[in-house]
């Protein structure tokens, strides 16, 4: 199991790397095998484990995707990974991802520039949401499908994420 999800993640971030997306057939083939993976070592128990990771992985990412804050793919790989790796595992992948995920973003915009923007859009973000308005709303920027906002590719953080378990916990996963 191991291999596999290590190789779903690394095609994952080779893709959003180059092309800015994560293809649907590479997530719907890493939640199929997942749980076809489990069913196989573990029964029917395998397929529940499966199935609440992928379920785990869905909705962890669902909110920022209906904010416009993250693409769909990214949703659906999160959930390719839960389906893998189980609701325990996902959720340590998870925190590992997002401290990556952070540190790759704040390297990308001392890199690129913007990181003074960026601190002004969390302040109209957390404002926009104390209201209960879409962060987007006036001010298209932080809307994931808009060309003028920035994208860090998450598949790498992911992978990066999902590596460190996976080396992290090799003997056991």
């Amino acid at each position: 199991m191991p291999a596999a999800l290590a190789a779903l993640v690394l095609l994952a971030a080779v893709f959003d790397f180059r092309s800015r997306t994560v293809p649907n057939w590479l997530t719907v083939c890493g939640a199929v095998a997942g749980a076809a993976l489990h069913v196989g070592l573990n029964g029917w128990g395998g397929l529940k484990f499966s199935l609440l990771g992928l379920g785990l992985g869905f909705l962890i990412f669902l909110p920022l995707f209906a904010l416009r804050g993250m693409g769909g793919g990214d949703v659906k790989l999160m959930a390719a990974i839960g389906a893998m790796a189980g609701v325990s595992n996902t959720f340590v992948i998870f925190i590992l991802t997002a401290v990556l995920g952070g540190v790759l973003a704040i390297a990308m915009l001392l890199w690129k520039g913007g990181l003074g923007r960026t601190m002004r859009n969390v302040g109209h973000i957390l404002s926009q949401l104390g209201r209960g308005k879409a962060p987007h709303t006036g001010r298209p920027e932080l809307d994931i499908d808009q060309s003028t906002s920035m994208k860090l590719p998450y598949a790498i953080p992911m992978a990066l994420g999902t590596l460190l378990y996976l080396f992290g916990t090799w003997p056991r996963a």
